[in-house]
């Protein structure tokens, strides 16, 4: 009986161990988001004038990166109030290794939210790294 408790608590030991290491991993991978700054809408959309006689002008154009997940699918243009070009479309993100001094080109898997100003709030994106 005694030898199988030891055995028991140096299996746990080991999987603690090896836990703490895990944690260890993910915590190098966490990358530090610098504070956002307050952007106007004017600079961060341009309003664009629809219709025949160009007298609409509830479509918005954006001026800056954004995430676009895996799943995100346009509407039909007519119906698309906010139009992102595909060259200001982003899935990966260029994320620097403190210690390994090393640069990874990483998916994003997460945005982070702005606080500042409301309609900014969806477009601001973070990589996270798993």
């Amino acid at each position: 009986k005694q030898w199988y408790q030891q055995q028991s608590t140096g299996a746990k030991v080991l999987s603690n161990m090896v836990k703490q290491k895990r944690k260890e991993k993910a915590g190098k991978w966490s990358v530090p988001i610098p504070q956002v700054k307050q952007m106007g809408e004017d600079e961060v959309f341009r309003v664009l004038a629809t219709g025949k006689r160009k007298k609409k002008s509830w479509k918005r154009m954006v001026t800056k990166v954004t995430f676009v997940g895996d799943e995100f699918t346009r509407k039909p243009p007519k119906y698309e109030r906010f139009i992102r070009p595909m060259a200001l479309r982003f899935k990966k993100a260029h994320v620097t290794h403190p210690e390994l001094k090393a640069t990874f080109c990483l998916p994003m898997i997460g945005v982070k939210k702005n606080p500042n100003s409301p309609m900014y709030t969806s477009w601001v994106s973070s990589p996270r790294v798993p």
